[in-house]
């Protein structure tokens, strides 16, 4: 299992402090392979690069962590909130990421020599740094898709498809392996670029993990944002109008709330880290419902967990747009043991895998959605058993680990 001793340099714009969504899968193959001896050094950026901060963050005393200088352009590089639009290539960083990435990336080859060079997207200037600084060092490269490129399931404009699809057809050539966090995405990519993906890919998916769940246990109770004498519906993490939409819920609430099925006194959809609710305050109040719904703040992930152990249910939204991938988070939604509600079109990746376990009611359109809402408020409290061994962390980062020794 131990890897003697090899060093890998790990290349990740999102890590720690940052609260981004892929942060758990590269957190945790960090921790894992350092735990079974790699020697495991982080190039990635400032941290003044993240929107979304967890400020409870500290770098350990051992960890090899190095931050390159990556503004983002709208934020840091607007003029009077005008930038162009020009300067965000491949991506909204990589305009200083990338050069300030390689300068010091080159600087760490020669210090630590790695055995491996691994890269995680989703955004595309990481492969491209992978790329060259595997190159200059003529060493093997793991590159990680958690998402596919954006060309490949939409369009970015014209001018980035074109760009990102030269950084990525680069990528699949170069990389000594690819490994993709579905099957649908890895299927989409052999259909597309053929053996060229197919002959050296591979499927570690995410998973939820375990410590987390302990570490939870050991901590004082957390406040909860849940009201007591009320059947409480949780939502975690961010909503867009095309790819979470939660509008045919909404619909379906005020529908149930015509009906006297549930009211302002017994039900609440709480929605945390989806922005203040204003682009959907127009829409509840027209549905007579904004007393039904709350937006709140983030909080840090441990926070996010201990509110998904202490609501009634869960609810995950992935539309269409998306149906090749799953969101991190429904690992751990389905490790809470609690009732789930998922709205994904029937036959996308998120609801296959969902539907595969107990306690869980999917739905897509309005007629569904509250056909679904009733069935999980008058869900029976007995505990939820699932079997999730197969999507701990801990499993996929042993078969990240037995990848990575193969080369």
């Amino acid at each position: 299992m131990t890897s003697h001793g090899k060093t890998l340099l790990m290349i990740a714009f999102e890590f720690p402090p940052s609260n981004g969504a892929s942060v758990p899968r590269i957190e945790s193959f960090y921790r894992y392979l350092k735990q079974w001896g790699w020697k495991v050094v982080v190039l990635t950026a400032s941290s003044k690069a993240y929107q979304r901060i967890d400020n409870s963050y500290q770098d350990g005393k051992d960890d090899l962590v190095y931050r390159a200088m990556a503004l983002d352009v709208p934020r840091h590089l607007s003029i009077k909130g005008k930038y162009l639009s020009s300067l965000e290539m491949p991506d909204r960083w990589g305009l200083t990421w990338i050069p300030c990435a390689l300068v010091k990336g080159k600087k760490l080859l020669k210090q630590y020599k790695p055995d491996v060079v691994w890269s995680s997207s989703p955004i595309p200037s990481t492969h491209y740094i992978a790329q060259k600084l595997s190159s200059e060092g003529n060493i093997p490269w793991v590159a990680d898709y958690r998402d596919p490129f954006h060309y490949m399931n939409g369009s970015a404009g014209k001018r980035l498809d074109k760009q990102h699809r030269k950084i990525d057809s680069q990528t699949l050539k170069q990389a000594s392996k690819l490994t993709f966090a579905t099957q649908q995405v890895r299927d989409l990519y052999c259909k597309e670029y053929g053996e060229l993906v197919s002959k050296k890919s591979m499927v570690i998916e995410n998973g939820f993990d375990e410590s987390n769940f302990k570490k939870l246990a050991e901590l004082p109770a957390m406040e909860s944002p849940f009201s007591p004498n009320k059947f409480s519906l949780y939502y975690s993490g961010v909503l867009y109008a095309h790819g979470r939409d939660p509008k045919p819920i909404f619909n379906a609430l005020a529908l149930l709330q015509s009906e006297g099925k549930i009211n302002e006194d017994n039900f609440e959809l709480i929605f945390q880290g989806a922005g203040d609710g204003q682009d959907f305050l127009h829409h509840l109040d027209g549905l007579g419902i904004a007393k039904l719904v709350k937006f709140i703040p983030p909080v840090s992930f441990i926070y996010a967990l201990s509110n998904m152990m202490q609501c009634n249910a869960l609810l995950l939204i992935q539309d269409e747009r998306f149906d090749k991938q799953i969101p991190g988070k429904l690992y751990e939604y389905l490790r809470t043991q609690k009732p789930l509600l998922v709205k994904s079109p029937t036959g996308s990746a998120t609801q296959t895998l969902a539907a595969n376990h107990a306690g869980v009611v999917s739905c897509y359109s309005e007629a569904e959605s509250k056909f679904a809402l009733l069935t999980i408020i008058e869900q029976k409290k007995e505990k939820i058993n699932r079997d999730l061994e197969k999507h701990s962390r801990e499993q996929k980062a042993k078969e990240m680990n037995h990848l990575l020794l193969t080369l």
